[in-house]
């Protein structure tokens, strides 16, 4: 039996990487369809979900003179009131398998204060943690502070004592490890070194106490093989939702064939209804909707679950 809910799955993923991203599918290297939902993903994943956000300020921050600067003030209202603000991300939100190694260990997200047509320019970066509901401001630091992430821990777990932005190891465990930043820089820079940390960073609290963050605090990194083809490392979290979603079609297919006996089918994703819609080929076509799994984080619903 052909997979063709995948393959349509393939195509509309395919189509989503040039409308969305702008990318030239030709002059990608090792390009094949089936990859198409990773890529996506891949980039979905480093950047920002417009939507309205209350911003916190850091201690530190409140008391620098960014708090009153009006090139902040003026970003800063654009991610209360929901605006994309992907546009001052480093260029390389749009390489798929370049690593944010501080965001992924950290959950910490930095972008430029300043950007221009085609995206952030200047060494004046924003560091800080995003949720649904929050962006918690760091600092305005440079990109050496990328690789401070004991700093930036430090200063958000002091001036947001109570809020779980991180998690941390068992307290009543001392912290152990030491942070050295130029190995974090020498790992975040090199991707045959990038690793899993059990221990990401060990950093300051408010109470002036050593602690640890708990393994990686936004997502760890597996590598991935695909049609004999090693495609690096990627989030474990899209390894997670392709696989998911590729047995969920490719279950939903044997069912459809085996009701209907399809043997061809188109299928359509609603985002905002958040459903497959799938056309039945034969003498007289059959339209069917199907929800898209929610228990579990799949490829089409990946910002919903980020």
């Amino acid at each position: 039996m052909e997979k063709t809910l995948q393959s349509s799955w393939f195509h509309w993923f395919r189509k989503k990487l040039i409308t969305e991203f702008n990318l030239d599918i030709r002059k990608m290297k090792s390009y094949q369809p089936d990859i198409a939902p990773i890529i996506y993903c891949c980039m979905q994943h480093k950047r920002i979900t417009p939507r309205n956000r209350t911003v916190l300020l850091s201690n530190e921050f409140k008391n620098s003179k960014w708090a009153s600067d009006e090139i902040w003030l003026s970003l800063q209202r654009k991610i209360e009131s929901g605006e994309d603000i992907n546009g001052y991300m480093s260029k390389r939100v749009n390489d798929w398998q370049s690593i944010d190694y501080l965001l992924y260990t950290c959950n910490i997200s930095h972008f430029h204060l300043y950007k221009n047509q085609k995206g952030g320019i200047r060494e004046e970066l924003v560091f800080g943690v995003f949720t649904k509901d929050y962006f918690y401001t760091i600092i305005v630091g440079d990109h050496n502070d990328a690789y401070n992430a004991d700093k930036l821990v430090s200063i958000a777990a002091s001036s947001w004592p109570d809020l779980n932005i991180f998690k941390k190891s068992d307290p009543s465990t001392p912290a152990k490890s030491t942070f050295n930043p130029r190995e974090f820089k020498r790992v975040a820079n090199n991707k045959n070194l990038q690793f899993n940390l059990i221990n990401p960073t060990a950093f300051i609290d408010h109470e002036g106490q050593l602690k640890e963050l708990d393994n990686h605090q936004n997502t760890a990194l597996t590598n991935v093989t695909l049609n004999n083809m090693d495609i690096g490392k990627i989030p474990l979290k899209v390894y997670f939702a392709y696989e998911n979603e590729v047995k969920y079609l490719t279950d939903l297919d044997a069912r459809l064939y085996g009701e209907y006996s399809a043997k061809r089918m188109s299928l359509c994703i609603n985002e905002k209804r958040g459903d497959y819609s799938i056309e039945i080929h034969r003498q007289r076509s059959l339209n069917k909707t199907h929800r898209i799994p929610r228990k579990y984080i799949t490829c089409s619903l990946y910002e919903r679950f980020k």
